[in-house]
């Protein structure tokens, strides 16, 4: 009987700490989303430098990029469409760290309004691995997510014995 309490208090605790995380990284996409509106020239100007695009991309896509992760922080902090927005938010940062994988493997030098702060990129690796902790979060709550629709999608089995 302990050894199923236990199992039950660490689910609940388990639990606590995801809600946590799902909070955390809303309110962390919220905040920098909320710093690269006052700054969208240089979030345009970094998509213009990764050179992967044309220049006339760059606005728009920094506008879509800015408008994706205030969508998803609202979506994690208030948990409404709790699975979409892990995704979507999963797809954006691997979308981010593709973005600074392929600048680091060209050799360009790159600065960013991003993480809450415009700053120049002197160490790649540091930043891609800081990057990379950032998806396996989100790839959390998208595990996360998928767990707690299965959960509430199991309806308990009620048996009528009203005919025996």
């Amino acid at each position: 009987m302990c050894i199923i309490c236990t199992a039950m208090r660490n689910n609940r605790a388990i639990d606590v700490l995801l809600n946590l995380l799902r909070v955390g990284l809303g309110i962390f996409f919220l905040v920098t989303g909320v710093l690269k509106i006052g700054e969208m020239g240089q979030t345009a100007d970094f998509l213009t430098r990764s050179d992967l695009l044309p220049e006339f991309f760059s606005m728009p896509l920094a506008c879509i990029g800015i408008a994706m992760e205030l969508v998803v922080a609202v979506c994690l902090i208030f948990c409404l469409s709790y699975r979409g927005a892990a995704i979507w938010g999963s797809v954006m940062t691997v979308v981010f760290l593709l973005l600074y994988a392929q600048a680091w493997a060209r050799g360009l030098s790159l600065s960013c309004n991003c993480m809450g702060s415009a700053h120049e990129i002197v160490n790649y690796p540091q930043d891609t691995g800081v990057r990379l902790l950032l998806v396996g979060a989100m790839l959390l709550l998208v595990w996360d997510s998928r767990r707690r629709e299965a959960s509430l999608s199991r309806k308990p089995r009620q048996f009528d014995f009203s005919d025996a």
